[in-house]
Parts: C-alpha cells; structure tokens; sequence
C-alpha cells in the first residue's frame, strides 16, 4: 500500500510538471546586441565657383575661380548619437567659415573682373583672380591652406597665402597658439627658434628691417601643418621683396616637442620622440 502511494504522488508530480511546459509563461525574448557604433570618417570635398568674361571676339579679357572644401561625414548614419552631434557641429562650423570665403571671392572676383573686362577689345594676357585650398591631417588638427594668385595688371601676378587650423575635438577653428599645452610658452619659444632660422635663411639679407617684430607675431600669420612639423610661411611681401618669393621657415616635431608639451603632441597625434 505504502509503495503505491509513493508511486502515484511520483506520477502526480510529473504530470504537474509537464502541465507546467506546457502552460508556463514563453521565455523573454533575446535582448538585441549592442550596437556597433563607428568612429567618424571625415572627408573632404571641392567646391568650385568660377565665371569668365570676353572681349570682343571669343578671347577671355579676365576670370576668377574658387576652388574651397567642404567637410563631409559620410558613415554619419552610423555613428553614436554623441559622435554623430559632434560630427554634425564640425560640419556646420567648418563650412560656415568655406562659405563665407567662398562668398568674399566671389564678391571680389565679379566686382574686379567685371570692370577690368569692359572695354577691352582682346588681351594678351588675361585678367585673373584664382583661389584654391588644400588641407593636410595631423591627429585632431585639420590644417587648411589657401593660395591666392592674381593678375590684374602690372609688371607680374601677385600671390599669398591663407591658413586656418579646425581642431575636430573641439569643433572649431583655433588659433596655432592653442596647439600647445602653454600657449604663451609655445609663442615665446616658438619665435625664438623662428629668428635663428630666419638669420640662417638663403634671402636673409633681403629681409625688411622690421622681421624680428614679424616673427615674434609668428601665429598671427600663415602657420601649416605638414608630416615634417610646422610650417610658418611668409609671402612675397610681407618679410621680404617680391622676387624673395615665399620665405619658408620649418619647425621641426623634434623642436616643437618640448614647445608644444605632450597634450600637445599628444593633440597633433605625435609621440614625445616622433
């Protein structure tokens, strides 16, 4: 007797299991993977502006192009919403400032084109503004360049230099002075090494008497960013006479190691000893 009773709780137990398969509540579903997020790709494109103006016949009297970048990001879709804002802050805050050069030359190009090409019945040499970027990478730092060249009239084109550095953490143009730790320590220091190297330069003596004040105000200027370190140029004109052409004065990363701290190294994506 005892033996059946243990049987049949055994086979109650069981049955009340297999109800329990059968009713019980259906299994959570899988919670989904974490996203894969990617970091931005930042790219950029050519924007170009350009008008010509003829003489009589089919000669062209005078022309101006503009040829500037935009900055693209085209895995936005597929980055953090952190990431994306961000991404999206450096492209309005980049090409607002494209836009607004591409403006100006535009503005300038018609106005002076236009009135050198009235009256002109052919030219030898036709009347030009011409404007063109390029940009160069260096860790968090976009370093852009700008050339300026024109002909309007006289014995040769004239020609200079623009340059902005977009730092893409912090979403904004800065000044060179900000690519260091100690920004007053990496002026001072900077335009100390500058006037050595200015002194040793081939056109030295070419140089207008005022180029110690030039190079003490070096950020102020035309400064770019290359593989070799930093670059401050000074176009035809501005230390020295025109057939000086541009006066290039290089800072290497061994020399600006010290100058920029490692933040700053850190910031332009170099090591200490690179």
């Amino acid at each position: 007797m005892k033996n059946w009773m243990i049987a049949l709780l055994a086979g109650y137990v069981l049955l009340l299991a297999a109800c329990a398969g059968l009713t019980g509540a259906a299994p959570a579903p899988k919670r989904e993977a974490a996203a894969e997020y990617e970091e931005p790709v930042y790219q950029f494109e050519e924007t170009t502006a350009q008008e010509e103006y003829p003489a009589d016949g089919n000669a062209v009297a005078a022309r101006y192009s503009c040829r500037l970048l935009m900055l693209t990001v085209p895995n936005l879709e597929s980055l953090s919403p952190e990431d994306e804002e961000i991404a999206e802050q450096n492209m309005e805050n980049f090409n607002s400032k494209m836009h607004s050069l591409m403006i100006n030359a535009v503005d300038t190009g018609q106005t002076i084109m236009t009135g050198l090409a009235e009256g002109v019945d052919s030219a030898a040499e036709a009347y030009y503004i011409e404007t063109a970027a390029g940009w160069v990478r260096t860790g968090q730092v976009v370093s852009v360049r700008v050339d300026n060249v024109s002909y309007t009239g006289g014995a040769h084109p004239n020609r200079y230099a623009d340059s902005y550095l977009f730092d893409l953490e912090a979403g904004q143009f800065i000044d060179p002075l900000q690519l260091a730790d100690d920004p007053e320590a990496f002026r001072t220091g900077a335009a100390a090494l500058l006037l050595e190297k200015a002194e040793e330069h081939p056109v030295f003596d070419s140089f207008w008497q005022d180029y110690p004040e030039l190079i003490a105000r070096w950020n102020e200027g035309t400064v770019l960013l290359d593989d070799q370190g930093i670059e401050v140029v000074y176009s035809p004109y501005v230390i020295a006479p025109y057939a000086m052409g541009d006066v290039e004065l290089l800072l290497t990363w061994e020399e600006l190691s010290p100058l920029l701290g490692p933040g700053g190294m850190e910031r332009l994506g170099r090591t200490s000893d690179s």
